[in-house]
């Protein structure tokens, strides 16, 4: 990411870290665990939420992969790539530790704190996959990416409702 980030230092995205505990034999493991996960699940059951759905994302707190221990602003961060059905690369961007599947902590064991908002000021030419392989997921192209650069404030505000 070639951009300056303001996050978390990386930690290790083990199976420690995803385990939601005791609690999560009580909770069905599809069901939302973060405000941003709500807003995805409203989107997904109705399409005229993807404005707030992207204004959520904005100011969520994701994780993204790294192989390697990613430390201060990470300006260089590589994060782990992926190739979507239509062959284009995206990040994979995880909305809590425990969305993580194994095979990915293997290829790259690090967890990367950002802001939605940082993500999306950041990528050039990529787009972005959340939660990818869970119900809870969806996926934004390189263009999308740019829209929402051009269409939303950090914030997760709209830019045309300025006065």
């Amino acid at each position: 990411m070639s951009e300056e980030n303001q996050q978390s230092p990386s930690i290790p995205a083990t199976a420690e870290n995803t385990d939601a505990g005791p609690a999560s034999t009580t909770r069905d493991p599809n069901d939302p665990v973060t405000h941003f996960e709500m807003m995805i699940r409203a989107g997904q059951n109705d399409p005229a939420l993807s404005g707030q759905v992207i204004a959520s994302f904005m100011v969520a707190e994701v994780y993204f992969l790294s192989r390697e221990k990613v430390e201060g602003d990470a300006k260089n961060a590589q994060p782990m790539l992926l190739q979507s059905p239509s062959g284009e690369s995206v990040i994979a961007l995880f909305t809590d530790l425990s969305r993580i599947p194994g095979a990915y902590i293997d290829a790259a064991p690090y967890g990367v704190q950002v802001l939605g908002a940082t993500i999306a000021r950041s990528l050039i030419d990529t787009g972005f996959v959340i939660n990818p392989g869970h119900p809870l997921s969806f996926e934004i192209d390189a263009v999308g990416v740019q829209t929402i650069r051009e269409d939303f404030n950090a914030d997760g505000s709209f830019k045309g409702s300025q006065a």
